[in-house]
């Protein structure tokens, strides 16, 4: 999971081999674009969208905690918004569920205690 951060954020592209063909991506629903992006071509929009909005967008892991199924990353999103001297610094935690080694689904959450609630994974 970290190597496909490390590597969106050297290339601004996701790492589509690593995920599942009908992956689901959760934004959080909070941000303006939220829902859910089905599919390759879904969630690679609506990276491409964060990548245009942003100049020099990375994610960079706090912390990782591997629960069987479910990897837990908390992080923070930083960027510069495009066009402007504003840079952002948005703490997010992202629940990635794995099966067989692929990535099948994402789930966005503002906090990592908000994340493990939801996955019942808080202690």
């Amino acid at each position: 999971m970290r190597a496909g951060y490390e590597e969106f954020n050297k290339t601004g592209q996701p790492p589509l081999q690593t995920y599942d063909p009908a992956i689901e991506w959760h934004t959080r629903a909070d941000l303006p674009d939220s829902g859910v992006h089905r599919g390759h071509e879904s969630v690679a929009a609506l990276a491409h969208e964060w990548v245009d909005s942003f100049e020099n967008l990375r994610f960079d892991i706090e912390d990782v905690i591997d629960r069987a199924d479910y990897v837990v990353l908390s992080m923070v999103l930083r960027g510069r918004i495009r066009g402007s001297d504003e840079e952002v610094a948005m703490p997010e935690t992202h629940v990635a569920k794995i099966r067989a080694g692929v990535l099948v689904e994402v789930r966005e959450y503002r906090t990592l205690e908000e994340a493990l609630e939801a996955v019942g994974l808080a202690e």
